[in-house]
């Protein structure tokens, strides 16, 4: 975090985990007033108003299956700053969406410097395209992305009447395909 608070940044930490990183949050705002903040707690208000309000979300996780963390920034035009991982791999795309820092090492009970250094070259690229033309684009991309239902259920249903079994034609308007059984 002392490398990103010579940036010109400001950094909002919000969440809960192990309780000794829970205490160095908490003492970020000591550390650096007006640049820093640390809330171990989750909050479900304040967390859509930090969303709504940064530029980027860091999502620095060891393990995501699916994640929606990252679908909630991108709604709300927060690029996220994420690692290389789960469903973060299939949702944000670097340089369109997003930032990637390749993938962290798993083992929770130590940091590794590597890692540090990947979130740091991470949160350094896309420092770099903030307030440009490729930053609005992206902010945009964010914004449009289509995660609903829509397009999978069509796909899927694609799929399924094209394996030819009798009586798979397609019903209308939600109808029934066939009887339940």
């Amino acid at each position: 975090i002392s490398k990103f608070i010579g940036m010109n940044v400001q950094i909002i930490i919000l969440g809960t985990g192990k309780k000794r990183f829970e205490q160095q949050i908490e003492e970020l705002e000591v550390l650096y007033p007006n640049k820093a903040r640390g809330v171990p707690k989750f909050n479900v208000p304040l967390a859509h108003m930090i969303t709504a309000a940064a530029d980027f979300m860091l999502i620095p996780s060891r393990f995501e299956p699916c994640g929606l963390i990252q679908l909630h920034a991108m709604r709300y035009g927060t690029i996220p700053i994420c690692t290389s991982t789960g469903g973060l791999v299939d949702t944000v795309k670097e340089g369109y969406t997003g930032f990637h820092m390749g993938a962290v090492n798993a083992e929770c009970d130590t940091i590794d410097p590597t890692d540090v250094l990947k979130i740091v070259k991470a949160v350094g690229r896309a420092l770099a395209a903030y307030g440009t033309d490729a930053f609005d684009e992206m902010i945009q991309n964010c914004m449009s992305q289509d995660h609903s239902w829509k397009g999978p259920a069509k796909k899927w249903e694609t799929m399924l009447l094209s394996l030819g079994v009798a009586g798979s034609e397609p019903g209308t308007e939600g109808d029934e395909i066939g009887p339940l059984s």
